[in-house]
């Protein structure tokens, strides 16, 4: 689900010290939850078809972020929109998103599905020039480069990993880019809460129309492994929104890359998947692209 990073209370060093701690707090729990949902993603896969699975977790998340936009002031109040065809539109973005992603976790281990994953700044920034009319320097187009050519390293074409599974990790990072870009069109008008309802309803809806020719009954076990998966990944978003209202953006949002841990951690215990030294070494030029890219980004904001 592509959600919008909202703006934090203020820039570095303005906001108290515990404040911030509690942002990164739960800006890391948030994270580790998203990535237990992404293990059972990689089960619920291997037995259910595609759009069941994401069927059941778009109809499982949207208890959490229901009573997160009922505690925010009331559910209607949340989701009042007057730009819903831009809100159908990133929905799309978010919902080829997922596809794209969870059929890449049915292919390969989580930790190579992340590290092609954070390779949506770049592509961000690439997309941000003709769509938004953004200013892009040297430097962030450097970042951009060096970036790519980490996803290269991984991808090690003629004898690495190029499969149908790293092609839809990647083409899951451009709809999500592509998602986050309409966001910004919709900066200041829109709720968080609203980004995240919309998205589930998208997948309810988009998949819904495909259950009759997939629908395989669940176990009651994986019914709730659904449920948990759904309610994992609900309670992850707003965790995450909380964060995001404690500390500022540039302070919560590079806690995003400790899901690689969690990925190489699950992947190990769970799949007995173990990365190679390709991995690593593509993973932290992307991932030291993305910060940078970060950075450049802060600095252009400050007054």
């Amino acid at each position: 689900m592509a959600v919008p990073t909202p703006a934090g209370p203020g820039l570095p060093g303005t906001v108290p010290p515990e404040t911030v701690a509690r942002g990164i707090a739960l800006a890391v729990t948030a994270f580790a939850l998203f990535s237990g949902l992404d293990v059972i993603v990689k089960l619920l896969t291997a037995r259910y078809a595609l759009p069941q699975v994401i069927f059941l977790n778009a109809v499982f998340s949207l208890g959490p972020v229901l009573a997160y936009a009922a505690v925010r002031g009331g559910v209607l109040a949340s989701l009042r929109t007057r730009r819903l065809r831009l809100h159908g539109l990133r929905a799309l973005c978010g919902v080829c998103s997922g596809f794209c992603t969870f059929f890449a976790y049915s292919r390969m281990p989580i930790a190579d599905v992340y590290a092609l994953a954070f390779a949506a700044p770049m592509i961000m920034t690439a997309l941000s020039v003709p769509v938004l009319k953004e200013q892009v320097g040297w430097r962030r187009w450097t970042a951009v480069a060096v970036g790519f050519g980490g996803v290269l390293l991984m991808l090690r074409p003629g004898g690495g990993m190029v499969d149908v599974g790293a092609l839809a990790a990647l083409a899951g990072a451009f709809f999500y880019s592509s998602g986050m870009i309409i966001s910004r069109l919709m900066r200041g008008t829109e709720t968080s809460v609203s980004f995240a309802f919309y998205s589930a309803a998208a997948a309810m809806a988009v998949t819904a129309g495909m259950l009759p020719f997939f629908w395989q009954t669940p176990t009651l076990a994986d019914l709730g492994l659904s449920a948990l998966g759904g309610t994992l990944g609900g309670a992850a978003l707003v965790i995450l929104l909380t964060a995001f209202r404690q500390a500022p953006t540039a302070v919560v949002a590079p806690f995003q890359y400790t899901q690689l841990l969690w990925g190489v951690f699950y992947g190990w215990v769970i799949f007995g998947h173990l990365p190679d030294a390709w991995l690593f070494l593509g993973g932290g030029i992307v991932i030291g692209s993305g910060l940078y890219i970060l950075h450049r980004e802060t600095r252009r904001t400050v007054p």
